[in-house]
């Protein structure tokens, strides 16, 4: 379940909470020899990523995801079984739960990770998403193992980067050429949605408010999709754009999603409001209300999640044609 802390706290750049910055990590990687790296240049290698670049001397052969993100999801989409990953969601959300059966874990739902369970699996390689990593804990997670930091809001660049680190380059190439295709199949049976403007919201009892911006997974798919832009990103590496009641026509248009997250949501506090009640979108009945997986869905950008997003947008957008 997540809650107004843990939505703020997913974002790359951990808002205002956490500066993001160029540190750097390099480690040789140890344990027993493996297979040649796949369609790569081989090791040792520097990937570059979201804290810096991190050299790897061999092909890991003891991988640990540091959350179950989307570090996790890129990597069991290769094809890789990591030794263990932190369970921040009990149960594991619908696209990562069958892939991930059987695999170590544990209980990361506080936020806090437990650095002594990451070195009781003895790992060669960390996966750790921005946010988990930053410049403050890059060090003690480089202590452990060699850890390369993965993009939170981009799937290609989390994809790229955990395929650097494995040596599975032209396994990457292959599912992007795949989610590429399911969008652009989506995007032809949807071409009467041109230029449709949809927003996607959240609210808290606290009386916050939230729009997903352009470079949000949702934004990003629906620029993909056609759609007009979403609201513009005004902090590099942020999914989300808070606003203010008053500022709640800026998520006027031909659809609108609201997101629910469980504990402490204000989508019931938000539709009593006047202001709400004036959007056009609203008086046209053309609002969704989202289930909690699926919120969390078009928000967390995975490689495993491109299709069911794009099964929700089209669902969701056939009701506004």
């Amino acid at each position: 379940m997540l809650d107004r802390r843990r939505f703020l706290l997913s974002a790359a750049g951990l808002a205002a909470l956490t500066a993001c910055g160029g540190a750097s990590s390099s480690g040789s990687t140890t344990g027993s020899a493996a297979a040649p790296a796949a369609g790569g240049g081989g090791f040792p290698r520097t990937v570059r990523h979201e804290q810096g670049q991190t050299t790897l001397d061999t092909t890991p052969t003891r991988v640990v995801c540091g959350t179950d993100g989307s570090e996790l999801c890129s990597t069991l989409a290769l094809g890789v079984r990591p030794v263990g990953f932190g369970q921040r969601n009990d149960p594991l959300k619908p696209w990562l739960r069958p892939l991930a059966e059987g695999l170590d874990s544990y209980d990361l739902s506080s936020g806090e990770t437990s650095y002594e369970r990451l070195v009781a699996w003895q790992p060669d390689l960390l996966l750790v998403q921005q946010g988990f990593a930053t410049d403050e804990t890059m060090p003690r997670f480089s202590d452990v193992a060699p850890t390369v930091a993965t993009s939170f809001i981009d799937w290609r660049e989390n994809l790229r980067q955990v395929s650097e680190a494995l040596g599975l380059e032209q396994r990457a190439s292959e599912l992007v050429a795949e989610k590429d295709a399911a969008i652009a199949a989506a995007r032809e049976r949807l071409s009467a949605a041109a230029g449709l403007r949809m927003n996607v919201v959240s609210s808290f009892d606290d009386g916050s408010l939230y729009v997903l911006n352009d470079q949000s997974p949702a934004g990003r798919l629906a620029a993909a999709l056609g759609l007009a832009p979403l609201p513009a990103q005004q902090t590099e590496g942020e999914a989300i754009e808070q606003i203010s009641l008053e500022q709640l026509t800026r998520v006027d248009g031909d659809l609108l999603l609201v997101q629910h997250f469980g504990d402490g949501d204000g989508s019931d506090a938000l539709k009593q409001s006047s202001l709400w009640q004036g959007l056009e979108v609203v008086q046209a009945g053309r609002v969704i209300d989202l289930a909690e997986d699926e919120s969390d869905q078009i928000y967390f950008d995975a490689v495993l999640t491109v299709e069911p997003n794009v099964a929700l947008l089209e669902r969701s957008l056939r009701s506004a044609l």
